[in-house]
């Protein structure tokens, strides 16, 4: 028998992305909503079933929630395309405008599924360091630009994770002084009520990528969409796959988007119980928390943060930890119901008293 062939040379460094799972009563580690559907909306979808025909392919362009989307951003269906979560559009967008020795520029730290994606499909990533503040140095990254040509430039706004958003004007200047796609992923956008999503007719090298997965609690059925020139989204389609979002998850989206301000106290009370824990994690000595537009925070403490994290997980408390040098000293930690949030605060207080 044969020796049987080898792994592509380029994942030999990569890791699979494999969530942290752990048992606990208050589960704070992957952005997700804490608050379920209404059951308002529950029970209409519970309705649905009943005429659901769960024996034939969905709609492969998700051609009814695509038009719903264009209309709420005031675009055609032309510039919209719907995807198996944001991960499967950047995807896409690698496979598209990627690759075959092409480079994109990211911004650390930040959400590491642009280099993980980038490094499977062959794309050579140019990482640059945020600022102490989190920052991204816009003047330096458009120079490099000039000289490295990528041909995507991946920010998140607000960033995950350290929760801050990049300002309008820094887009724009992106926008305008390279000849790269932009794409901003905008994740979080409903918990900052920043977007850029009205400059989509204007600048052809705008990408904006949304989901349902945070602001509209359904994270467990991985819809995404992408706004962008016709142009982009046309070579977008060239490499998605077919009926990559199922029929079921195309219809719960379609009924949430259009009953979307049932959602909007969850939203503000996230916005709004964020708000609070920052202020009141500000409070606790040891404890460092980092500006937030979104609906989490990142916290910086002084005690070894592998140390509070295993402390909190013992308490019935999952938060996120990081390995990467820059964040080693850090914990993210999802905003959740008001209860979960007091006992987070609590159980940190507790730890850093040495209690």
């Amino acid at each position: 028998m044969t020796d049987m062939i080898e792994p592509r040379l380029e994942l030999g460094a990569l890791k699979p992305y494999l969530p942290l799972e752990e048992d606990a009563q208050v589960v704070l580690s992957a952005n997700e909503s804490s608050y379920n559907l209404p059951q308002t909306l529950v029970d209409e979808v519970k309705e649905k079933l009943g005429s659901f025909t769960f024996n034939r392919y969905p709609d492969a362009l998700a051609s009814g929630l695509r038009k719903q989307i264009a209309t709420v951003y005031g675009v055609s269906a032309d510039n919209v395309v719907l995807g198996n979560g944001s991960d499967e559009l950047i995807q896409c967008l690698l496979l598209a405008y990627g690759a075959c020795g092409r480079s994109v520029f990211t911004f650390e730290p930040t959400f590491s599924m642009y280099n993980i994606i980038s490094q499977t499909v062959g794309t050579k990533v140019y990482r640059f360091e945020r600022t102490d503040l989190f920052d991204v140095d816009v003047a330096k990254a458009i120079e490099a630009a000039k000289d490295f040509e990528p041909a995507l430039i991946f920010l998140c706004s607000p960033n995950n994770p350290t929760g801050n958003p990049i300002s309008n004007e820094d887009i724009e200047s992106f926008l305008k002084q390279t000849g790269a796609l932009i794409v901003i992923d905008e994740a979080y956008a409903e918990f900052s009520g920043q977007t850029v999503t009205s400059l989509i007719n204007t600048y052809p090298n705008l990408v904006v990528l949304r989901t349902f997965s945070k602001a509209f609690s359904l994270a467990g059925l991985r819809i995404g969409y992408m706004l962008a020139s016709s142009e982009v989204i046309k070579n977008v389609l060239k490499v998605k796959l077919p009926y990559n979002c199922d029929a079921f998850s195309q219809m719960v989206a379609s009924l949430v988007l259009k009953r979307k301000d049932i959602l909007k106290p969850q939203i503000e009370e996230i916005i709004s119980e964020r708000d609070r824990t920052f202020v009141e994690l500000k409070e606790i000595n040891g404890i460092n928390p980092c500006p937030s537009a979104a609906n989490f925070i990142l916290i910086k403490t002084e005690k070894e943060a592998s140390f509070v994290w295993k402390k909190l997980l013992e308490a019935g408390v999952l938060v996120r930890g990081f390995s990467e040098p820059r964040l080693r000293d850090y914990l993210r930690i999802t905003i959740g119901t008001g209860e979960e949030n007091d006992i987070v605060l609590k159980t940190l207080k507790g730890i850093v008293d040495g209690k």
